[in-house]
């Protein structure tokens, strides 16, 4: 049918086999230990779902993080130096999240799967999807973190794999280098503001109370025929991003918050027979919560919007195939929540999310296609 975007009729309940389900996705068991004042370690297991070699879905163990921290030192004025070693958090991921807060509603930027290529299986007329992320949130390696006097500024450089907490079946020898950086400009005032409120036992003050950018540079690539090209082709992957945070409190309750980000990746892919390709993806998000300032309600009602705009293929000389090509290509993400917070480590809350995309590409239970698929969730989220 060349009408249809894929060039055929698209197959019924190609995303889901029903309209609700009840699932658990990740468990995560933290365990960090104080060895010393200095050193630190982390052991997190991780355990997921997905399908077993037979097509059945099941739960698995993998280590998400294992490492050893070591700060040797620490002043009084803010200043610090700290090194990690072993199964590594990312340095960008985490910290856009403390700004956010809603991980559990929807991945940051920099973290969710995107929709990178599609193909269609001319028997059955099933879609098979590629997706893909920014960065993984863990990876194998080595990083040292200095922030500077005053906490006005903290500056992380790592050396990594570049594969992956979950890809371990290769070594890049080349190594991945990861630069990140964050900017406080304020930090000197609110801290003197925070300082005389705790003097008159408040718990928070008015105005603006955070001021954030950041920014992070990512160069990653391997030996010649590393990535198994006949040719021996280099596989280039170049990353760089921004961010910025402002909060602003009401007067004696309720704030809104401002977060944004973008994220930007060139890659070489070499190949056996054709020429190389390369292309790149930009994206960019913005992340709102407003707490109305109704001093009765405490600061437990929010309101959270979220909005992503990314392209997988901003260039000439690179197509994925079929519906994810070019600038066929490009797909938003639209979420809004309301959230009840009956705790500090505690979130319940609805939210309506939107992905839509140039190509009608979503499958509606009547077997017809659209551009858009709307869900709504109910969940909560525990963080402790």
């Amino acid at each position: 049918n060349a009408a249809e975007p894929f060039g055929y009729n698209p197959s019924t309940n190609q995303f889901e086999t029903s309209k609700n389900t009840f699932y658990l996705e990740r468990a995560y068991i933290n365990i960090n230990a104080t060895i010393t004042p200095e050193i630190k370690a982390r052991f997190t297991p991780d355990v997921y779902q997905a399908k077993d070699s037979s097509g059945k879905t099941q739960y698995f163990y993998q280590v998400k993080f294992a490492y050893v921290e070591y700060t040797p030192l620490t002043e009084d004025n803010g200043t610090s130096l700290s090194f990690q070693l072993g199964v590594i958090p990312n340095t960008w991921i985490p910290n856009v999240e403390r700004y956010y807060g809603y991980r559990g509603m929807m991945k940051t930027l920099a973290d969710y799967s995107f929709v990178t290529s599609a193909k269609v299986n001319s028997s059955t007329g099933a879609v098979t999807r590629t997706s893909s992320s920014f960065f993984s949130t863990a990876d194998l390696g080595a990083m040292a973190k200095f922030t500077f006097p005053g906490k006005y500024a903290d500056l992380s450089l790592s050396v990594l794999n570049g594969n992956g907490f979950r890809d371990q079946s290769f070594d890049n020898r080349f190594k991945d280098i990861m630069l990140t950086g964050f900017i406080y400009p304020l930090a000197g005032e609110l801290k003197a503001k925070n300082d005389a409120a705790k003097k008159l036992n408040k718990n928070r003050i008015d105005g603006i109370s955070d001021l954030t950018i950041g920014g992070y540079a990512y160069i990653g690539k391997q030996t010649n025929g590393e990535y198994g090209v006949a040719n021996g082709g280099q596989f280039n992957n170049t990353k760089f991003g921004g961010m910025f945070n402002i909060r602003y409190n009401f007067d004696k309750s309720g704030f809104v918050k401002l977060t944004g980000e973008l994220g930007y990746e060139s890659f070489k892919v070499p190949n056996a027979v054709t020429a190389d390709s390369s292309y790149n993806s930009l994206g960019f998000a913005g992340y709102l919560e407003f707490c109305p300032p109704i001093e009765q309600l405490k600061e437990k009602i929010s309101l959270v919007g979220v909005y992503y705009n990314f392209n997988p293929d901003n260039s000439s000389d690179y197509s994925p195939v079929y519906a994810f090509g070019g600038n066929n290509a490009k797909q938003s993400v639209l979420a809004i929540g309301l959230y009840f917070k009956p705790a500090s480590v505690l979130k319940l809350g609805v939210n309506y999310q939107m992905n839509h995309y140039d190509n009608n590409v979503v499958v509606k239970y009547d077997g017809t296609s659209t551009n858009s698929l709307n869900r709504i969730f109910v969940n909560g989220i525990l963080d402790f």
